[in-house]
């Protein structure tokens, strides 16, 4: 009996696997009939490839600190918020301490993973080839390159020769204009207003510039010929071309109005083209109006006297130039061991709600195309509250192209400036400097 029961059971047991085999969508088909095997999808949804995983072994990124930021600025929207975000990723700064500039740590072969810095700086560490296009990982993270201001990824873009993205910008600055509101109402003179240009307001700092009990009150201070060539997006080497760019309009307009300035008696700056003026104004108090960058706000939180702002001065001619684009830019190294989780660290660093809490709670305007932004530039502070900066803020102008020694001819172009002062002629001091410029060039390259 057995035996004759055998090929009925072979028989169901071949029907039963083609059956199976049907539904399973098994064999061999074209792409169209595999296609129609699928469940059908539904109109205008699409297929989400899922991310890959993401890398959770602790990791340490060493941040290099190119440009001025505080400790506590630091965590504030760098450190904490990507330690919250992804808590095995460590960011340790590191600033350029002895032994730990960028060129000896290069040659330690100990190079950060990020540097951070300002676009106009950025060409002395493209130079030393320590970036790559950030673009295909950005994307792949998420991160909407849309999303930020054209003009702030334009400055960086410009120092790569196939438009490449070497870095992402997370902050920016602005010139405004800061007055000291005791010395005006002391002397009884109107308050400074928005857009007014800057001969204007030399006439204005005129009447606050005496010396009374002993105390020598300068009405304007121009802060330095490195904030003045903002406005007129001026460089000292034409970064493209490698040649010097000084003997020109921009910085002929930029020497005689500092001299104007610095001329009115009673008005000359104790050290002049020093960085001081912003310190002078919020501890000396002796200096009337100091227009200069936003990141001087930080420093009144605790002034006892009453201040005020305006819009940084213009030229008669060019009254939507108020300064160019200054950006602090997050940049990835090429040879760092850990480029996946560096750019989740500029996610986070760059969303908008990281944003949103560095506006408001650190005074620094954020490079994203979001005017809501501005609206809520400085709110949690105290000692900005009804100071409507935010009408201050103008579209920057595009950044010049920065050369790898702009910093190296600062000095040259200011000393120059010293000789116009002192009454050389203005054609000759500049003819003679851009000449110096082009010889430390000559000087730095056969290096």
């Amino acid at each position: 009996m057995s035996i004759k029961m055998k090929p009925f059971f072979v028989a169901m047991i071949l029907v039963f696997m083609l059956v199976v085999s049907a539904c399973s969508g098994g064999g061999t088909s074209s792409g169209g009939d595999s296609a129609k095997g699928t469940e059908e999808q539904k109109p205008g949804s699409e297929t989400v490839e899922p991310k890959p995983e993401e890398n959770n072994d602790p990791v340490t990124l060493k941040l290099y600190i190119g440009t001025g930021i505080s400790d506590e600025e630091l965590s504030s929207i760098i450190v904490d918020p990507v330690k919250a975000k992804y808590p095995n990723i460590t960011i340790e700064p590191v600033r350029p301490d002895e032994g730990k500039r960028i060129e000896e740590l290069i040659a330690a072969n100990d190079v950060p993973d990020i540097i951070f810095t300002w676009n106009g700086d950025l060409g002395k560490y493209a130079n030393l080839d320590l970036f790559e296009d950030i673009t295909p990982l950005a994307e792949k993270q998420g991160i909407d390159l849309n999303a930020f201001q054209p003009s702030t990824l334009d400055t960086i873009r410009q120092f790569s020769s196939n438009n490449e993205l070497y870095a992402l910008p997370f902050n920016m600055s602005f010139n405004i204009t800061f007055y000291n509101k005791d010395i005006f109402d002391k002397f009884g003179v109107d308050y400074p207003t928005n857009d007014m240009t800057w001969d204007q307001m030399i006439e204005l700092s005129k009447s606050l510039t005496r010396n009374e009990n002993g105390i020598q009150y300068r009405g304007l201070d121009s802060d330095n010929l490195g904030r003045m060539t903002s406005q007129l997006a001026a460089s000292h080497i034409d970064g493209k071309t490698e040649e010097a760019s000084v003997d020109n309009e921009k910085w002929k307009r930029i020497y005689e109005t500092a001299k104007k300035v610095w001329s009115i008696p009673g008005n000359e700056p104790p050290k002049m083209m020093t960085f001081d003026a912003p310190t002078n104004f919020a501890t000396e108090k002796n200096i009337a109006i100091l227009p200069s960058a936003s990141y001087v706000l930080g420093r009144l939180a605790d002034v006892d006297f009453n201040w005020g702002v305006v819009s940084y001065p213009v030229y008669t001619d060019l009254p939507d130039n108020h300064g160019y684009t200054e950006a602090g830019i997050l940049g990835l190294t090429k040879t760092s061991k850990h480029k996946e989780q560096v750019v989740q660290a500029l996610s986070v660093i760059t969303s908008t709600e990281n944003q949103l809490e560095m506006v408001r709670n650190q005074a620094r305007l954020s490079p994203l195309n979001d005017p809501e932004l501005n609206k809520q530039f400085g709110a949690d502070l105290e000692h900005l509250k009804d100071k409507n900066i935010g009408e201050m803020i103008y579209e920057p102008l595009q950044a010049p192209y920065f050369s790898s020694y702009e910093n190296d001819a600062r000095g040259v172009v200011w000393d120059a400036f010293k000789e116009y002062y002192a009454g050389k002629d203005i054609n000759t001091t500049l003819r003679e400097a851009n000449e110096k410029v082009n010889a430390l060039l000559a000087e730095k390259k056969a290096k």
